[in-house]
């Protein structure tokens, strides 16, 4: 599954361009900020989709327009370093690929954690950027903090993913940069099952109407 430069990433271009273009707009009502860039859903016991069955998604973006998310648990037998050999700094290094989502997998969104934000990209939460250029990969490498790479993405359209949490598919809660980057990706699902299960979102029709 070898992913090129090339491809690496109109997903993120657009994506940084976009949230640029959103930094004016009005907040939006406080019962919709349940549903969040930097947020955590975290398929229920009951979702038997085999393309989310016991996923843990980190929403990327989310607006009136709707949403985008990586799939933070699923790794694949492919090193990063084969994906994109030009960056001599992978070569002693065990990263590997993501299957990020059903959506575009011949594509690549890096997740960086740093300090300092990289050219490029912006912020998801805290520290954690996104980004499709490889000097934010290298500026990461170069500095000893997380990274990681994810083939494809997640998408919804207008009011979907609103709808599937209504239904009761997801849980929500807070990303933390602890279980995207230091937690093993198998023991990520019964984590946040187990600490987010005490707070079902649950919203009401008339709330996700507004």
């Amino acid at each position: 599954m070898p992913v090129g430069v090339a491809v690496l990433l109109a997903l993120a271009a657009a994506a940084v361009a976009d949230a640029a273009s959103r930094g004016d707009r009005p907040a939006r009502p406080a019962h919709a900020t349940r549903l969040a860039k930097g947020k955590f859903l975290v398929a229920s016991r009951d979702l038997v989709d085999p393309n989310f069955f016991e996923t843990v998604i980190l929403l990327v973006d989310y607006d009136p327009h709707g949403a985008l998310g990586v799939v933070v648990n699923r790794p694949t037998a492919v090193r990063l370093v084969e994906a994109l050999p030009e960056v001599t700094e992978l070569r002693r290094r065990k990263d590997v690929v993501f299957l990020g989502g059903p959506v575009a997998r011949d594509r690549m969104l890096l997740l960086v954690r740093t300090s300092n934000a990289p050219r490029q990209s912006f912020r998801v939460f805290d520290r954690v950027y996104a980004s499709g250029d490889l000097d934010a990969l290298r500026h990461s490498l170069a500095h000893g903090e997380g990274v990681r790479a994810f083939a494809g993405y997640a998408g919804w359209g207008p009011g979907q993913l609103d709808a599937e949490v209504a239904r009761g598919d997801w849980l929500i809660g807070p990303a933390d940069a602890t279980a995207l980057f230091d937690t093993a990706p198998s023991a990520i699902w019964d984590d946040l099952v187990e600490r987010f299960s005490g707070d079902w979102t649950m919203l009401s029709p008339h709330l996700l109407a507004n």
